[in-house]
C-alpha cells in the first residue's frame, strides 16, 4: 500500500509539472512511473488467481489421465476382441493336420504307449480346447458314461444314522455327521462326490473352504442336497461331472485297460453330454470346441475327431 500510494502521489506530482513544463522534459519519468504502476496491479491480480489457476492445471491433469486410462481399456478391449473373434473363426474349419486320427486308432497307439505299465495307474483323458466368447465365465455339467473309468468315492453328509446307513448300503463310501466333517478337515479321506441332506447344511460352513475350490459342496442349485440321498445316489451312478477352466476342459474318460470300443463309445458319449450342456448355457454365444486331444498317463496327445 505505502508503494503504491507514492507511486500515485508522484504520478500526480509528475502530470502537473507537465502543465507547466516543456512536452519532453517529463515524459520519460512519468512513463517509467505509469508502467510500474500497470506492474503492480497485474502482480496483485496474479496472486489473487493464483489459487484457482493450480486448482484449474490439476484438475486438467487428472482429466487427460483419466482420459489415457479409458483409451488404454478401450484398446485392450478391441484387441481381446479381434484376439477372440479370430479364435472363434478358426475353430469354425476343422483342422487337418498329418495326425489327425479317428478316436479308436488313437486309442490304440495309446494303448500301446503304455505296455508294461499298471493298468490301475494309466488313465485316458480328453481334453477340448475352447474358444470362448467375451465375458464367458464357465460351464459345467454331468455326463453319463457307458464304463466308468474307475471306482467313485462319494461321501453323504447327514445328522440321522438310519438315512447314513441306508447310504452306505446303497453305494457311499462314506457317510455320517459331524464326525465325517472333521475328517474331512483333517484331511484323513478324499472323494469324487458329496451329497447332503438339508440339515446337515450347517455342519458343511466349517469345511466350506476345503470343499468349494474342489466343486465338491453340496448345494441345492446343483442338484447334490436333497431329503432323498439315496435317490439321488442311484441316479449319480455312472456320472462324470465337468467343469470348464479358462479356455480348456480337461476329465478321464477311461483306462489304457478299456477296449478301443468302449474307449471310444465313453469318448462319444461324453461330447454328446458336452454339446448338450452348451445348448442348455444361458449363454448368448456358445463356446466352440477348436481342437479335441487323447492322451494317456505317460503317452503323446493325438488329435482327434470326434
Amino acid at each position: 500500500m505505502i508503494i503504491r500510494r507514492q507511486l500515485s502521489q508522484a504520478a500526480s506530482r509528475f502530470t502537473v509539472s507537465l502543465t507547466h513544463a516543456s512536452p519532453t522534459q517529463y515524459r520519460p519519468q512519468l512513463a517509467t512511473i505509469q508502467l510500474a504502476q500497470r506492474r503492480f496491479r497485474g502482480d496483485k491480480k496474479k496472486k489473487k488467481d493464483a489459487p484457482s489457476s493450480a486448482a484449474s492445471r490439476q484438475s486438467d491433469i487428472h482429466a487427460q489421465h483419466a482420459r489415457v486410462k479409458q483409451q488404454e481399456r478401450e484398446d485392450r478391449r478391441r484387441e481381446l476382441k479381434r484376439q477372440t473373434d479370430k479364435e472363434r473363426a478358426e475353430a469354425r474349419h476343422t483342422k487337418v493336420t498329418p495326425v489327425l486320427m479317428d478316436i479308436e486308432t488313437a486309442a490304440r497307439y495309446l494303448k500301446a504307449a503304455e505296455v508294461g505299465r499298471p493298468e490301475k495307474t494309466t488313465t485316458i483323458t480328453i481334453t477340448l480346447k475352447l474358444a470362448l466368447p467375451l465375458h464367458f465365465q464357465s460351464l459345467r455339467g454331468t455326463v453319463r458314461l457307458p464304463k466308468l473309468p474307475q471306482a467313485e468315492r462319494v461321501a453323504v453328509f447327514t445328522e440321522s444314522p438310519e438315512i447314513a446307513e441306508a447310504a452306505l448300503e446303497a453305494g457311499a463310501t462314506f457317510a455320517g455327521g459331524d464326525e465325517l466333517v472333521n475328517k474331512v478337515k483333517n484331511g484323513d479321506i478324499t472323494f469324487e462326490k458329496a451329497f447332503a441332506t438339508p440339515g446337515a447344511l450347517s455342519l458343511l460352513r466349517g469345511v466350506q473352504r476345503i470343499l468349494g475350490p474342489k466343486g465338491l459342496m453340496p448345494s441345492e442349485r446343483r442338484g447334490t442336497v436333497a431329503e432323498d440321498v439315496v435317490g439321488l445316489l442311484e441316479t449319480s451312478h455312472g456320472a462324470l461331472d465337468f467343469r470348464t477352466r479358462g479356455k480348456s476342459l480337461t476329465a478321464v474318460v477311461a483306462r489304457t485297460s478299456f477296449t478301443p470300443t468302449e474307449i471310444s463309445t465313453n469318448v462319444n458319449a461324453f461330447m454328446a453330454g458336452f454339446r448338450k450342456a452348451i445348448k442348455n448355457s444361458s449363454s448368448r454365444q456358445a463356446p466352440l470346441v477348436s481342437e479335441i486331444i487323447l492322451s494317456s498317463t505317460f503317452g503323446p496327445g493325438v488329435m482327434i475327431l470326434a
